[in-house]
């Protein structure tokens, strides 16, 4: 019984490594791209009204940086405003200059999730309206836009990002 269980193991060893080298002979052989990709189906609805695109895909050897969420802080970490607009003014802000601190750009951004106190369309419509005018790329990376009764940032904090950019 040992002896068929230690030869099971011998094979697969072996399969796994043959399949390996496959895999890495492939990869030599397949040309690398540089940019990002922005894809949006046509099987799927549209999203670049709503600012968005439906996939992101990061070329193989690119660094891919997480960022925490922003919001509408000043530098002392105190909330600049109570109105939504100004909010999400703040809160685009904050996210380039976090982006700016390690040499990115907003066109770095491949995934943005949004996340919003007491929800409605027309804060999505501020949201969109106010982001249009800083978030001048040419494609848009991918989003969510999360819902939520209270954010843990600060008191009367209405608004946060969190992004991943890959470069």
């Amino acid at each position: 019984m040992t002896g068929r269980i230690m030869m099971l193991c011998i094979i697969l060893l072996l399969l796994g490594c043959a399949k390996s080298q496959d895999s890495n002979t492939q990869k030599k052989n397949v040309m690398t791209r540089k940019e990002n990709t922005f894809i949006n189906p046509k099987d799927l609805f549209n999203p670049k009204n709503n600012g968005f695109s439906h996939i992101v895909s990061v070329p193989e050897g690119k660094k891919i940086y997480y960022f925490s969420g922003q919001w509408a802080s000043d530098t002392n970490g105190e909330l600049v405003s109570k109105a939504f607009e100004g909010q999400v003014k703040q809160t685009v802000s904050n996210v380039k200059k976090a982006l700016a601190a390690v040499g990115l750009s907003i066109n770095d951004v491949v995934k943005q999730t949004v996340y919003i106190v007491d929800f409605t369309p027309a804060k999505k419509e501020i949201l969109i309206n106010v982001a249009a005018k800083e978030w001048r790329v040419k494609d848009f990376p991918a989003s969510t836009i999360v819902p939520l009764p209270v954010l843990a940032t600060a008191p009367n904090c209405l608004i946060e990002i969190e992004i991943i950019a890959a470069k």
